[in-house]
Parts: structure tokens; C-alpha cells; sequence
């Protein structure tokens, strides 16, 4: 019989992982003056944010863990340049960098976080076995 908890949360991991991209994806073709701010450098925003969307997916999705990789730095690129639709905004190839390299790391993070859950084993042991 399966975990009914561990079900539960990978769940609302996944349904948290899908929405932060879509509000990513939001966020991102609205007009500059609708866009959030934190008072931060708009490239520590992408990096963050992107890293949580990262980190989502990864926990969400362990063993697809460069598949991740891939779509959410594909998608970065795919929709930057829709911002020039959208006013005041200017898409740019620096933004796409920042954007996957948060994912990116953020997918690391969330990767490392599955081991103790069992869901994915790490790569690498240490020491190694006998």
C-alpha cells in the first residue's frame, strides 16, 4: 500500500511547481508596470524566482532531473522575446542567462533535497562501498 501522506505532498508539490511556471510565465508578458518588484536587482528577481521554480520541479519531478533542466532553460529562451509585445519591456539574451541559471541550480537543490525521501539516491556515495 502506498504512503498516503507521501502521495499527498508530491502532489501539492507538483500543483506548486505548475503554478509557479505559469505565474512565471504571467509575470513575464505583462506591461513593466504590472510586474512585481522586490527592491532588488531585476536579475537577482530572475535568479531567485527561476531557482524556486527550479526547486519545485525537481522535488516535484526527481527523476527527471535534466529534463527539467532543459525545458525550464528552453523556456526562458522561447519566452523572452515575447516581451517585446508587451510594453516597456525588452527582452534580453542576459535575462535568459539569469533565468536558467537559477533553474538550474534550483533543480540541483531540489534533486538534493529528494535523497532523504528515498525518491532518487544520490550519484556519488562517500566513502564508497567495500
Amino acid at each position: 500500500m502506498k504512503d498516503f501522506k507521501v502521495d499527498t505532498i508530491r502532489l501539492v508539490i507538483r500543483r506548486a511547481a505548475w503554478l509557479s511556471i505559469l505565474i512565471v510565465l504571467l509575470v513575464t508578458l505583462v506591461p513593466i508596470g504590472w510586474r512585481p518588484a522586490t527592491g532588488l536587482s531585476p536579475n537577482i528577481e530572475r535568479f531567485c524566482v527561476m531557482a524556486t521554480v527550479g526547486v519545485l520541479f525537481a522535488a516535484a519531478y526527481p527523476r527527471r532531473f535534466w529534463l527539467i533542466v532543459l525545458t525550464l532553460s528552453l523556456t526562458a529562451a522561447i519566452v523572452e522575446p515575447l516581451q517585446s509585445l508587451a510594453t516597456g519591456r525588452h527582452p534580453s539574451l542576459r535575462d535568459v542567462e539569469f533565468k536558467s541559471l537559477g533553474a538550474a541550480i534550483g533543480a540541483v537543490l531540489g534533486y538534493a533535497a529528494t535523497f532523504p525521501t528515498g525518491a532518487v539516491s544520490p550519484p556519488l556515495r562517500w566513502p564508497p562501498a567495500p
